[in-house]
Protein backbone atom coordinates (compact mmCIF):
# COMPACT_ATOMS: atom_id res chain seq x y z
CA UNK A 1 0.00 0.00 0.00
CA UNK A 2 2.79 2.52 0.76
CA UNK A 3 4.79 1.59 -2.37
CA UNK A 4 1.59 1.88 -4.05
CA UNK A 5 1.15 5.27 -2.40
CA UNK A 6 4.62 6.76 -2.99
CA UNK A 7 4.67 5.58 -6.59
CA UNK A 8 1.55 8.23 -7.32
CA UNK A 9 3.14 10.98 -5.36
CA UNK A 10 6.13 10.78 -7.05
CA UNK A 11 3.82 10.62 -10.27
CA UNK A 12 2.18 13.47 -9.94
CA UNK A 13 4.81 15.26 -8.15
CA UNK A 14 6.87 15.04 -11.16
CA UNK A 15 4.63 16.22 -14.29
CA UNK A 16 3.49 19.33 -12.16
CA UNK A 17 6.90 20.46 -11.69
CA UNK A 18 7.92 19.80 -15.33
CA UNK A 19 11.57 19.59 -14.59
CA UNK A 20 14.46 17.06 -13.49
CA UNK A 21 14.52 15.09 -10.15
CA UNK A 22 17.05 17.27 -8.40
CA UNK A 23 14.82 20.29 -9.26
CA UNK A 24 11.49 18.84 -8.41
CA UNK A 25 12.95 16.86 -4.80
CA UNK A 26 15.50 17.94 -4.03
CA UNK A 27 16.88 22.39 -4.07
CA UNK A 28 14.23 23.16 -7.08
CA UNK A 29 14.22 26.75 -8.16
CA UNK A 30 11.26 28.44 -7.28
CA UNK A 31 11.55 31.26 -4.17
CA UNK A 32 11.35 31.26 -0.47
CA UNK A 33 7.77 30.14 0.60
CA UNK A 34 6.07 32.96 2.74
CA UNK A 35 5.39 32.12 6.53
CA UNK A 36 2.74 29.75 6.79
CA UNK A 37 0.64 27.49 8.51
CA UNK A 38 -0.82 24.04 7.60
CA UNK A 39 -3.25 21.79 8.54
CA UNK A 40 -3.52 17.89 7.69
CA UNK A 41 -5.41 14.54 8.31
CA UNK A 42 -4.37 10.88 8.55
CA UNK A 43 -6.43 9.11 6.46
CA UNK A 44 -6.17 5.57 7.11
CA UNK A 45 -6.91 6.33 10.93
CA UNK A 46 -10.21 6.95 10.16
CA UNK A 47 -10.77 3.48 8.78
CA UNK A 48 -9.82 2.00 11.97
CA UNK A 49 -12.56 3.59 14.28
CA UNK A 50 -10.66 6.48 14.77
CA UNK A 51 -9.20 9.96 13.82
CA UNK A 52 -6.29 12.58 13.88
CA UNK A 53 -3.97 14.72 12.48
CA UNK A 54 -1.57 17.88 12.96
CA UNK A 55 -1.38 21.75 12.92
CA UNK A 56 1.84 23.25 12.19
CA UNK A 57 3.46 26.31 11.64
CA UNK A 58 5.60 26.75 8.25
CA UNK A 59 8.92 29.50 8.36
CA UNK A 60 12.36 28.91 6.21
CA UNK A 61 13.45 25.38 5.62
CA UNK A 62 10.61 24.44 8.82
CA UNK A 63 7.76 22.99 9.67
CA UNK A 64 6.56 22.25 13.23
CA UNK A 65 3.85 21.42 15.00
CA UNK A 66 1.62 19.49 17.64
CA UNK A 67 -0.02 15.89 16.45
CA UNK A 68 -2.93 14.01 18.32
CA UNK A 69 -4.77 11.26 17.23
CA UNK A 70 -6.97 8.36 18.78
CA UNK A 71 -7.41 5.41 17.22
CA UNK A 72 -8.27 1.46 17.69
CA UNK A 73 -4.79 0.32 16.65
CA UNK A 74 -4.24 -3.19 14.15
CA UNK A 75 -2.71 -6.08 15.31
CA UNK A 76 0.35 -4.78 13.65
CA UNK A 77 1.15 -2.18 16.51
CA UNK A 78 0.11 -4.61 19.10
CA UNK A 79 2.63 -7.00 17.32
CA UNK A 80 5.42 -4.45 16.45
CA UNK A 81 5.56 -2.96 19.79
CA UNK A 82 5.17 -5.07 22.43
CA UNK A 83 5.93 -8.50 23.33
CA UNK A 84 4.93 -11.62 24.35
CA UNK A 85 0.86 -10.78 22.17
CA UNK A 86 -0.80 -13.57 22.39
CA UNK A 87 -3.33 -13.12 24.89
CA UNK A 88 -2.75 -8.70 24.43
CA UNK A 89 -5.33 -6.62 23.03
CA UNK A 90 -4.24 -2.60 22.66
CA UNK A 91 -8.37 -1.59 22.64
CA UNK A 92 -7.04 2.04 21.84
CA UNK A 93 -3.76 4.42 21.25
CA UNK A 94 -4.40 7.96 22.03
CA UNK A 95 -1.35 10.86 21.44
CA UNK A 96 -0.17 13.94 22.00
CA UNK A 97 3.12 14.48 20.18
CA UNK A 98 5.28 17.41 19.16
CA UNK A 99 7.42 17.37 15.50
CA UNK A 100 9.96 18.80 13.72
CA UNK A 101 10.78 19.33 9.93
CA UNK A 102 13.24 20.31 7.41
CA UNK A 103 12.89 20.32 4.36
CA UNK A 104 15.54 20.87 1.18
CA UNK A 105 13.84 22.95 -0.94
CA UNK A 106 13.82 26.48 0.54
CA UNK A 107 9.40 26.25 -0.70
CA UNK A 108 8.89 23.25 1.54
CA UNK A 109 8.32 20.84 -1.13
CA UNK A 110 9.53 17.66 -1.40
CA UNK A 111 12.19 15.48 0.37
CA UNK A 112 12.22 16.51 4.47
CA UNK A 113 13.99 14.62 7.53
CA UNK A 114 11.92 15.17 10.14
CA UNK A 115 11.42 13.86 14.09
CA UNK A 116 8.41 12.83 15.82
CA UNK A 117 8.09 12.76 19.82
CA UNK A 118 5.82 12.51 22.76
CA UNK A 119 4.13 10.79 25.10
CA UNK A 120 0.94 7.74 23.74
CA UNK A 121 -1.39 6.07 25.65
CA UNK A 122 -2.01 2.69 25.47
CA UNK A 123 -5.43 0.89 26.64
CA UNK A 124 -4.72 -2.40 27.12
CA UNK A 125 -6.81 -5.73 27.96
CA UNK A 126 -5.83 -9.32 28.71
CA UNK A 127 -7.67 -11.55 26.62
CA UNK A 128 -8.04 -14.51 29.15
CA UNK A 129 -9.30 -12.76 32.43
CA UNK A 130 -10.96 -9.60 30.79
CA UNK A 131 -8.14 -7.33 33.23
CA UNK A 132 -7.64 -3.77 32.02
CA UNK A 133 -5.19 -0.96 32.20
CA UNK A 134 -3.89 2.17 30.57
CA UNK A 135 0.11 2.74 30.36
CA UNK A 136 2.05 5.51 29.09
CA UNK A 137 4.39 5.21 26.81
CA UNK A 138 7.12 7.63 25.42
CA UNK A 139 8.70 7.73 21.46
CA UNK A 140 10.68 9.53 19.64
CA UNK A 141 10.77 8.71 15.59
CA UNK A 142 13.04 10.28 13.39
CA UNK A 143 11.96 10.00 9.84
CA UNK A 144 12.17 10.20 5.97
CA UNK A 145 9.35 12.11 3.73
CA UNK A 146 8.29 13.54 0.25
CA UNK A 147 5.38 16.11 0.24
CA UNK A 148 4.06 16.90 -2.79
CA UNK A 149 1.15 19.83 -4.01
CA UNK A 150 -0.95 17.68 -6.59
CA UNK A 151 -3.17 20.70 -6.34
CA UNK A 152 -1.34 24.00 -6.99
CA UNK A 153 -0.10 25.57 -4.08
CA UNK A 154 -2.37 24.88 -1.35
CA UNK A 155 -3.65 21.07 -0.84
CA UNK A 156 -0.73 18.43 -0.17
CA UNK A 157 -0.09 14.54 0.20
CA UNK A 158 2.58 13.86 2.39
CA UNK A 159 4.38 10.21 2.77
CA UNK A 160 7.02 9.28 5.15
CA UNK A 161 8.67 6.65 7.13
CA UNK A 162 10.87 6.31 10.34
CA UNK A 163 12.07 3.82 13.07
CA UNK A 164 10.16 4.42 16.77
CA UNK A 165 12.72 4.32 19.35
CA UNK A 166 10.99 3.78 22.85
CA UNK A 167 12.02 5.67 25.42
CA UNK A 168 10.07 3.96 28.13
CA UNK A 169 7.81 0.98 29.28
CA UNK A 170 10.23 -1.17 28.87
CA UNK A 171 9.60 -3.15 31.63
CA UNK A 172 8.11 -6.65 32.09
CA UNK A 173 4.45 -5.60 33.25
CA UNK A 174 1.65 -8.06 34.27
CA UNK A 175 -1.68 -7.56 33.51
CA UNK A 176 -4.55 -10.55 34.45
CA UNK A 177 -2.48 -13.96 33.42
CA UNK A 178 -0.62 -12.29 30.91
CA UNK A 179 3.16 -11.04 31.09
CA UNK A 180 3.96 -8.78 28.72
CA UNK A 181 6.66 -5.71 27.77
CA UNK A 182 6.91 -2.98 25.17
CA UNK A 183 9.20 -3.97 22.28
CA UNK A 184 12.25 -1.56 22.26
CA UNK A 185 10.46 0.27 18.60
CA UNK A 186 9.63 -0.62 15.06
CA UNK A 187 8.95 0.30 11.44
CA UNK A 188 6.23 2.95 11.53
CA UNK A 189 5.02 4.79 8.41
CA UNK A 190 2.65 7.75 7.45
CA UNK A 191 0.26 9.24 5.07
CA UNK A 192 -1.40 12.65 5.26
CA UNK A 193 -3.60 14.56 3.30
CA UNK A 194 -3.98 18.32 4.11
CA UNK A 195 -3.85 22.34 3.07
CA UNK A 196 -1.37 25.19 4.12
CA UNK A 197 -2.24 28.80 4.38
CA UNK A 198 -0.09 31.98 4.04
CA UNK A 199 0.15 34.07 7.44
CA UNK A 200 2.32 36.40 5.72
CA UNK A 201 1.95 38.00 2.17
CA UNK A 202 4.83 36.95 -0.12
Amino acid sequence: MLVLVGMLIFTTAYAQEKSNFFDAFLLGKGKSAPLQWSIDAYPFLFLSSGGGGSVGIEFNHWQAGVIGFSVAPPDYITQNFFENTDHLKVRRNNAVELFANYYLRKDRKGIYGGLIGGPEWFMMKDKLSGATETIVKSYVVPRLGLRVFPFKEYLYADASFGWSFNLSGTETRSLGKTTYNASAGGFIYFLQLGARFNLKKE
